[in-house]
């Protein structure tokens, strides 16, 4: 009897952790607050993502201090898309942050040409201080999936596995080291709005819900379909606060009132959205009368080849939803779609990752939260998959790897981390039964019944 009343309060004990119960099948799917405190050991608990950070910081640097000493290296550096982000960086350090170069180039965002010209600055023109920014960009990622993972786990092992499979990740490598490009930052910000997309999931805090607005605006400064980004992670929001179920303490309330009440909320994170983005959409006003207007990028929606989509000029669109409708039917359509899918969310992915260990793990973290739960990784898997779509579709026009891969890779490592903290917990789980089994057996029945 001893034995019978400890093992069933450590089974109970089990079935009050978080993890334990939302991660293993069956159990309700659906995070709850972080407990207030993991076990306080100081920085010591934190050697592994220190050291890694700073791993990755030397050696990344170390790559763009060649590249930069190196004629061949220097030339790809400043090459192709860089050497007009380095122009426009160009502009804004002799003072002039009128937006002009969007006259021609209206797809061009200024967030990165900005911290160009900062660290233009700080270095004094040299090459190595221009690819610092990607490095830096990198090297907060790391960190940032990691602390976010932890955050939401609490499980140091489920927060570093998907922090190493970021610092491994060899396309950002390379990016990061030898090109001038947006994708690391677009990354690192795209990082910031998932944590605070699952954050606000997890506490409803208004703050979480701003905060993550305020970096959706950063991203649209970034890339211009952070437009997308933005759109998705309110709408999905939006929606997940109506279909979830109460917190405890929540009054029932109908349905519309529940609308209106969240309406302050999401009102104020669009104004935060409006105002943060306000060096996007003011000069292109001012210029096309269009606040978003991005020239010929949508061309890439409406047709089938690069060449029609790109080769007759940057500054505006030649094609519309009604051409496509003119020329194409539901199936046209349909293939489309199932061809961005298998490019965008598989062929890509795994062709830049190499070893796609990361990638694996993601899509099974997806699968079992689908499955499974928790809620707030269900809903971050349509937040991915409305932010993704505008690749998927335009696939089929627009090939490219780079610029899609942007969009999918910061969503791996929290899906990898789900489905790892699934795994560690129910292995936990599945032991602890099979101790308890054993030391039942081993129990004299005298002594069990008492």
């Amino acid at each position: 009897m001893p034995f019978e009343s400890a093992r069933i309060k450590v089974e109970e004990s089990l079935l009050t952790i978080p993890r334990y119960r939302t991660l293993i099948p069956g159990m309700k799917a659906g995070l709850t607050n972080p407990e207030r405190g993991l076990q306080r050991r100081g920085v010591g608990q934190f050697r592994f993502i220190i050291l890694l950070m700073a791993a990755y910081l030397f050696a990344n640097s170390l790559h763009v201090f060649l590249n930069a000493r190196s004629a061949k290296g220097a030339e790809t550096l400043v090459s192709s898309d860089s050497g007009q982000y380095l122009a426009f960086a160009q502009r804004f350090l002799q003072g002039n942050f009128s937006m002009d170069y969007i006259r021609d180039v209206p797809h061009r965002q200024p967030l990165y040409p900005f911290l160009l010209a900062a660290a233009a600055k700080i270095g004094n023109g040299n090459l190595f201080f221009l690819g610092e920014v990607n490095v830096v960009a990198m090297t907060l990622a790391i960190g940032s999936v990691y602390f976010g993972n932890l955050r939401f786990f609490r499980s140091h092992f489920v927060a570093a596995i998907p922090a190493l499979g970021v610092a491994g990740n060899p396309f950002l490598w390379r990016i990061a080291g030898a090109r001038l490009l947006t994708e690391p930052l677009y990354v690192l910000i795209l990082i910031w709005v998932i944590i605070a997309f699952l954050q606000y999931l997890q506490e409803r805090k208004a703050f979480w819900l701003l905060l993550g607005t305020l970096f959706a605006g950063l991203d649209y400064l970034t890339r211009p379909n952070g437009i997308f980004d933005a759109a998705a992670f309110l709408g999905v929001l939006f929606l997940a606060e109506l279909w979830l179920p109460l917190r405890s303490g929540e009054q029932v309330k109908p349905f519309l009132t529940r609308v209106f009440g969240l309406m302050p909320n999401y009102l104020g994170a669009v104004l935060v959205l409006v105002v943060v983005t306000i060096p996007a959409w003011v000069p292109r006003l001012a210029y096309f009368g269009n606040p978003l207007h991005h020239g010929y990028l949508t061309n890439f929606l409406w047709v089938d080849t690069y060449h029609l989509a790109h080769d007759f000029g940057e500054r505006a669109a030649s094609y519309t939803w009604h051409d496509y409708v003119a020329t194409h039917n539901v199936l046209d359509a349909i293939r489309r779609v199932i061809h961005g899918i298998w490019n965008v969310c598989i062929l890509i992915p795994i062709a830049d990752e190499r070893a796609p260990i990361l990638f694996f793990l993601s899509a099974a973290g997806v699968w079992t939260s689908l499955k499974n739960g928790p809620n707030e990784y269900r809903f971050l898997a349509l937040f991915f998959f409305i932010q993704i779509f505008p690749f998927i579709w335009t696939n089929l026009a627009n090939p490219t790897r780079r610029v899609p891969y942007g969009s999918t890779f910061p969503f791996e490592p929290f899906f990898a981390a789900c489905f790892l903290a699934g795994a560690w917990w129910t292995a936990r789980a599945s032991s602890f039964r099979r101790l308890s089994r054993g030391l039942r057996g081993s129990v004299p029945s005298r002594q069990i019944s008492g």
